[in-house]
């Protein structure tokens, strides 16, 4: 299943810490970041991030506080595809977490 994700600032944590706008995942893989929805994903799944800040990672290091994420806490070392947090942590500090997406699906 392919889900095409808009409406965030989706950090891509690479050297230049460059922010894209539309974030497709295919399976559990993110398979492209950028600024427009690339007509092959015309008929994918459009999920609606509200203007959330996304990175593509989750680790031990990120604090997770699940009485805000809502969903069910993740042991160390244990991956997921991308969170969606409420201030962009490249230039604020303590970010709450609003969603958190493991392999690609979306947990509560």
């Amino acid at each position: 299943m392919t889900t095409v994700f808009t409406n965030a600032d989706f950090i891509s944590l690479d050297e230049g810490n460059y922010t894209y706008s539309v974030m497709v995942v295919s399976g559990k893989e993110i398979v492209y970041l950028g600024y427009n929805t690339p007509i092959c994903y015309d008929n994918a799944k459009v999920v609606d991030l509200n203007g959330g800040y996304v990175i593509p990672l989750i680790n031990d290091m990120v604090y997770y506080d699940p009485t805000h994420a809502q969903c069910s806490v993740l042991k160390e070392g244990e991956r997921a595809d991308f969170i969606v947090l409420d201030k962009n942590v490249l230039k604020e500090s303590n970010p709450q977490i609003l969603e958190v997406y493991i392999k690609g699906k979306k947990k509560l």
